[in-house]
């Protein structure tokens, strides 16, 4: 009786110490686990943080020759970057090229080009725009001369059939008047007649100098 509670106080011993052993491996794996996984996010933490930094300092149209100092002064070296023109040329004096993106990978890519071509580029486009407005300032007068010409020559054409109707009509006048005598032409209060005057006839005009019933 006495070696079976001895026995079963062993036992009991035992798994007391295999409870705590396995309690202990277990905190210790957690521990492990933790850290390594704590490590794989500081790693990933760092290389966001260090695109996002220099994203933030490289910006566009900015001299990369300013950029180098401030990452610099940020604390960031020339390995934690790389710097492309957009010729494949070398990249010898950073004050003559100007940022325009940054690319995440592996290392952040710096595009630049150089300051002289992009001086260019924007004078070429100045030149051009001046150029097209200086074709659309000639266009636009050329189509304003169009219309007044046009309008002239309405305005010509209009005077024209005017005159011609004034001339129909007074033609018509003539016509349509007639005196058989100076007697009638007097009493109509229109003597003397002038050669052209409705109702002039050369039949009145006695003298043909050109007044009738003088």
């Amino acid at each position: 009786m006495l070696n079976n509670r001895v026995r079963f106080g062993n036992m009991k011993r035992v798994n007391r110490a295999v409870w705590a052993l396995s309690v202990i491996l277990m905190m210790v794996l957690g521990l492990v686990l933790a850290g390594c996984s704590g490590s794989s996010d500081g790693a990933d933490g760092k290389e966001e943080s260090t695109y996002s930094k220099i994203v933030a300092i490289a910006k566009k149209g900015r001299s990369l020759a300013d950029v180098k100092d401030e990452l610099k002064d940020a604390g960031f070296s020339s390995s934690d970057y790389e710097v492309k023109s957009d010729t494949d040329k070398m990249v010898l004096r950073a004050s003559n090229w100007v940022v325009q993106s940054v690319e995440d990978g592996d290392k952040p890519v710096i595009n630049v080009r150089k300051a002289s071509d992009i001086a260019q580029e924007e004078e070429a486009k100045k030149v051009a725009e001046e150029e097209a407005a200086r074709k659309a300032a000639e266009e636009e007068a050329a189509r304003k001369a169009a219309e007044e010409q046009a309008a002239a020559q309405a305005e010509a054409q209009r005077q024209a059939e005017e005159a011609a109707r004034q001339a129909q009509q007074q033609q018509q006048a003539q016509q349509n008047v007639h005196y058989a005598n100076c007697s009638e032409v007097r009493a109509a209060g229109a003597a003397p007649l002038y050669q052209g005057q409705p109702g002039y006839n050369g039949k009145l005009d006695r003298d043909h100098d050109g007044v009738a019933c003088e």
